[in-house]
């Protein structure tokens, strides 16, 4: 079974005609066989600026298109603002801690895809990451399938501790090792308002199917009480066996209609750039090309590439991941001066040069010019490459031996008053 948007067949087609392992024979979409046996072959559809996967199942009669996982948008823009702010500057502990809790939450929502990528049961569903559509309320829903039986969302909880599921007032309240208590959003309101969203964004297309939807906590960090009745709550290892009992219900739903029309609808919000958002003066950003063997910064132009004194490390490409961090935290287009300025560059011509070949001119008005660089964040065909790795990260991370049902990576929170319950979003 294979989903595909109106146009993007071609679109493949094309991309199938450059590559040479199948380049001048008729296409077939089951000839499109990953490049170095990966699982996934996956290309850039600009004209909707998002990435699809093709997953390849069995011995390639079986096509499937979802939306991969994907850090957040939030996460990538903090891990470039910690790594250029100063560990004085007054934000820099807030942040610091937000950013421990994204990283958690993506942990989590991967962790989950991967499982689901396990289950038979989901061979013929498509899968879909982190999914915002056009709702009379607000949505984020972390996975969503869509199966003969109707359609599942699924908000993934990465959170240790005791929690309890207070019913009036609604809230979910934490309880940590400390005696310290903390209030947050409780996720029944979150899930309760996605369920509805979707079904008023599939009333619009004249859909109505059942929507199903449950609290998923992956790990057996957390401890959890409830007060009454509510939508479920399951546990990682609950997990397939939840599926398996909604899809056995088999409505005889079509889903490729459904898996087009979200498709075709999906949003993506970008918080950028973050210094705005977070009312940081860009100034106090660290300048210069990082150096992603040993953490520092200041790695110099030479001819055919950028040299690191440090650590004597060299790469062809270092500039690249400083553009992408001046378009997150700074700003989506740059000029030459910027540029010079961002990345410590003497020479006009480097930096003409440098961004002639990364970017796209957006406004051609001579030393005025401005280079677009949002398109810097969209990969191309390939698997995307993996963040950035620090030999030291400024985040500390607990190295002691773990449960392999447990999450490697905490949610710290912000540091509050012992005792006292604040309220705040657990996303």
């Amino acid at each position: 079974m294979f989903f595909v948007l109106d146009g993007i067949a071609d679109r493949i087609a094309r991309i199938a005609d450059r590559n040479p392992r199948i380049a001048g024979k008729p296409f077939d979409l089951t000839s499109l066989i990953p490049v170095n046996h990966s699982k996934f072959l996956i290309f850039n559809n600009l004209f909707f600026y998002n990435f699809y996967a093709v997953i390849v199942k069995g011995k390639g009669v079986k096509l499937l298109i979802v939306k991969p996982f994907a850090p957040s948008s939030l996460t990538l823009g903090l891990q470039a603002l910690i790594r250029r702010l100063h560990p004085s500057h007054p934000q820099f502990t807030t942040l610091q801690q937000e950013l421990k809790n994204k990283e958690a939450g993506d942990f989590a929502e991967q962790y989950v895809l991967k499982e689901l990528e396990k289950l038979p049961q989901l061979s013929d569903c498509p899968i879909f990451h982190n999914v915002m559509l056009p709702t009379i309320l607000p949505m984020q829903i972390d996975i969503l399938v869509i199966t003969s039986s109707g359609i599942i969302i699924l908000e993934i909880k990465n959170i240790r501790g005791t929690v309890h599921f207070k019913n009036d007032p609604r809230q979910l309240i934490r309880t940590l090792e400390t005696g310290e208590v903390q209030a947050f959003t409780h996720p029944e309101i979150q899930l309760e308002q996605y369920i509805q969203a979707m079904h008023h964004f599939l009333n619009e297309h004249d859909i109505a199917i059942p929507i199903y939807g449950a609290i998923v906590f992956p790990f057996n960090n957390v401890e959890i009480h409830r007060e009454g009745e509510g939508l479920p709550i399951v546990m990682g290892r609950e997990l397939p066996m939840y599926l398996h009992r909604l899809i056995a219900k088999n409505e005889g739903i079509a889903t490729t209609e459904i898996t087009n029309i979200i498709l075709s609808q999906l949003q993506h919000r970008k918080p950028y750039p973050l210094c705005r958002y977070y009312q940081i003066d860009p100034n106090v950003l660290q300048r210069g090309v990082f150096c992603e063997n040993c953490g520092h910064f200041g790695m110099k132009k030479q001819k055919r590439s950028w040299f690191c004194h440090s650590c004597q490390h060299q790469s062809t490409d270092a500039h690249v991941q400083a553009l992408k961090d001046y378009y997150m935290l700074v700003g989506n287009t740059i000029t030459n001066r910027d540029c010079r300025v961002f990345l410590k560059i003497d020479s006009e011509y480097i930096a003409k040069r440098l961004l002639q070949k990364s970017l796209q001119t957006w406004r051609n008005a001579g030393k005025y010019t401005k280079y677009k660089l949002s398109s810097l964040l969209e990969s191309p065909l390939g698997v995307p490459k993996s963040p950035i790795k620090q030999k030291k990260s400024p985040i500390e991370f607990d190295e002691s031996p773990i449960d392999r049902n447990k999450s490697p990576i905490e949610v710290h929170e912000s540091p509050i008053t012992t005792n006292q319950i604040t309220s705040k979003n657990l996303r």
